[in-house]
């Protein structure tokens, strides 16, 4: 992917991209590493070292395994992307993430409160405990961000 056979870092890849005509991505940017990356890759690590406590065979032990390491990663660089994003394009990313942290916890309130939902199944709290860990990360990182910014979110 880089030049020379260099692989190309996230912030030199947004970097370079950075033309008229994709001018607008970093918030498809923050949306796509946000609610895919961080959210459901978090989980997904998450639900596999939970699995991966119960295994009882070497091969569920295995799978599990490489499935958490693998989420793990993943998410870990959507968090990259996140923090790259606000370096590069400042509030606006700040505030698209905003929007995607609210959109993340709005989901997982209604399906914890949805009609019928007064007992859930443990994996179901599992996998919303989980998300919920992520949504409250991203706040934490937020507030962060308009804490050591001259602009306000009002």
């Amino acid at each position: 992917m880089g030049t020379r056979g260099e692989e190309r870092t996230t912030s030199q890849i947004l970097r370079t991209n950075r033309t008229p005509t994709r001018a607008a991505d970093w918030n498809a940017t923050v949306r796509q590493a946000f609610l895919e990356g961080c959210v459901q890759q978090g989980v997904r690590a998450e639900m596999a070292r939970l699995a991966l406590a119960e295994a009882r065979d070497a091969s569920s032990v295995r799978i599990f395994r490489e499935t958490a390491d693998d989420a793990a990663r993943r998410a870990a660089v959507a968090w990259l992307t996140i923090e790259t994003t606000l370096e590069q394009y400042g509030e606006l990313a700040a505030l698209a993430l905003e929007r995607c942290i609210e959109e993340a916890a709005l989901q997982i309130r209604r399906r914890s409160y949805a009609p019928g939902s007064s007992v859930r199944a443990p994996k179901q709290l599992d996998r919303d405990d989980a998300a919920l860990s992520i949504v409250e990360r991203g706040r934490d990182r937020l507030a962060r961000f308009w804490g050591s910014s001259d602009t306000s979110a009002a």
